[in-house]
């Protein structure tokens, strides 16, 4: 047999072999990607955040779903003041949104890893909607405040706050 012969006889068998073969199926579609699970959001370190607080403040943890939103209430007299803690996830909107009393209050949000204290909303000048989206995995605080002549005379004001992540 020559050289030719004994390669034309497998591609005939396979040819043949083909022919009688039901059709082959069109490849499956790749599959969708898995959409990324949501992240968790970051712990809130309640006692870690206390010893941030002047002793006039008492902290308190906004309860909320992941993405959804719930009002708070509160009331400021002198330097009293509740101050609302409220986790975010890297990619989330923080939207807060003060309603006070009177037009003496104020709100300052402030990153609670910065160690500055610096606001990254402050209220007297920016407005009572603080709206900030979270480039890492955080925690807000929202932090009540009246102006140091109003709360050395003692004075108080009540207040709603509307706390919304998404």
């Amino acid at each position: 047999m020559s050289k030719l012969s004994a390669v034309a006889v497998p591609l005939a068998v396979f040819s043949l072999l083909a022919a009688c073969s039901p059709p082959a199926e069109a490849p499956a579609a790749p599959a969708e990607p898995a959409a990324a699970a949501p992240s968790a959001l970051p712990i809130v370190d309640a006692a870690a955040l206390r010893a941030t607080l002047s002793p006039d403040e008492t902290l308190s943890v906004v309860e909320l779903p992941r993405e959804g939103s719930t009002t708070v209430t509160g009331q400021v007299t002198g330097y009293k003041s509740t101050v609302w803690a409220v986790p975010v996830a890297a990619g989330q909107t923080l939207t807060a949104t003060f309603a006070p009393s009177n037009s003496n209050l104020y709100i300052n949000v402030i990153d609670a890893a910065d160690t500055t204290g610096a606001a990254v909303h402050a209220g007297e000048t920016a407005g009572a909607t603080a709206t900030i989206t979270a480039e890492k995995d955080a925690v807000y605080i929202i932090r009540p405040f009246q102006p140091r002549a109003m709360a050395r005379r003692d004075e108080t004001g009540d207040y709603s706050l509307a706390v919304a992540r998404r």
